[in-house]
């Protein structure tokens, strides 16, 4: 019965709060005979995972750093920079990236995959920034934004809701793009993510 056979998925907070349920849904209807078993947790707890064969695979934002895991980008992703609507700054205006770098920020908690994308572009760009949150909740930074406590960065998909609403800004940064990729990770010696994917 249902249970015998079961496939271990882990899945990132952004990942299985957003697409997971989908996926795991038109899974079960190509193969029902099959239990999905779900973890989801940092990307880096779910590497740990797959090493520990505690999971078959994982889709996490960005690419593992443990050469035992193959990881296979799947689908690109983009972060984007809110802040409350009494600040002032216009709907997709542009900001200097001076202004960006001096600004109270409120941020996922480091090992989270949006933390790396900002932490990555950030260092790339040369400016070095120091959170005033840090959270392992979205839902927690988008509040913060919305009550003028800071700009945060956040999965462009998670903020729409509050967008909409006309809660919050979305802006851009000159020459600062915060995108990634999404990546479906297994371990070295288990089957291609090609052959994980039918």
């Amino acid at each position: 019965g249902l249970g015998d056979v079961y496939k271990r998925q882990g899945a990132s907070i952004t990942i299985g709060s957003q697409f997971l349920p989908n996926y795991v849904k038109s899974f079960y209807e190509v193969c029902p005979e099959i239990d999905v078993r779900v973890t989801i947790e940092q990307s880096e707890r779910l590497e740990q995972k797959i090493l520990a064969n505690e999971l078959d695979c994982a889709l996490i934002e960005g690419i593992s750093h443990n050469s035992n895991i193959v990881s296979e980008a799947y689908m690109q992703d983009y972060l984007s920079v809110i802040c409350d609507t009494n600040k002032g700054w216009k709907d997709g205006q542009n900001i200097p990236i001076e202004v960006f770098q001096k600004q109270r920020f409120l941020l996922r908690e480091k090992g989270s995959g949006t933390r790396e994308v900002f932490d990555r572009v950030t260092t790339q760009a040369g400016i070095h920034i120091i959170p005033v949150w840090e959270a392992m909740s979205t839902t927690a930074l988008i509040n913060a934004t919305i009550n003028g406590l800071g700009i945060s960065v956040l999965p462009n998909r998670m903020i729409i809701p509050s967008l909409k609403q006309g809660l919050i800004s979305t802006v851009k940064v000159q020459d600062l793009i915060f995108s990634r990729n999404f990546y479906i990770c297994l371990l070295y010696t288990s089957p291609s993510p090609r052959d994980m994917r039918r």
